[in-house]
């Protein structure tokens, strides 16, 4: 009982995620600097509804250390990637024909900025 209860309230805050969420606030001091920084990143997942096959393109975050994480709706982590130095645009395209069709997130992080998207394998 007590984890079919846990199962759902993780279901339930999963399901409750923006197709984009920026987490981690820097200090006050550097919010401005970051902001303008922030405008020129950017994180595409497509094709969405896929097949199988996505395309996770990446832009504005050369010389980062970047973690690139596919998320099941449970938070299970099914794809991992670390991208140590990025170039301008970089561009990955990840099989995901062996996992079960449904609702997965797409979790960009570096040490100052976090994005998640969703993306539909169906």
């Amino acid at each position: 009982m007590k984890q079919t209860i846990l199962l759902f309230f993780v279901c339930l805050t999963f399901y409750q995620l923006p197709a984009q969420v920026k987490t981690r606030p820097l200090p006050a001091e550097q919010k401005v600097e970051a902001k303008a920084e922030d405008d020129e990143r950017s994180l595409s997942v497509f094709p969405n509804p896929s097949n199988g096959i996505i395309t996770v393109s990446l832009e504005g975050f050369e010389n980062k250390k970047t973690e690139l994480r596919i998320m099941n709706v449970i938070g299970n982590v099914v794809y991992q990637e670390v991208v140590q130095d990025p170039s301008e645009r970089y561009t990955r395209t990840i099989d995901l024909n062996k996992l079960a069709k449904g609702l997965y997130y797409v979790k960009l992080e570096t040490p100052t900025y976090s994005e998640v998207r969703k993306v539909v394998i169906r």
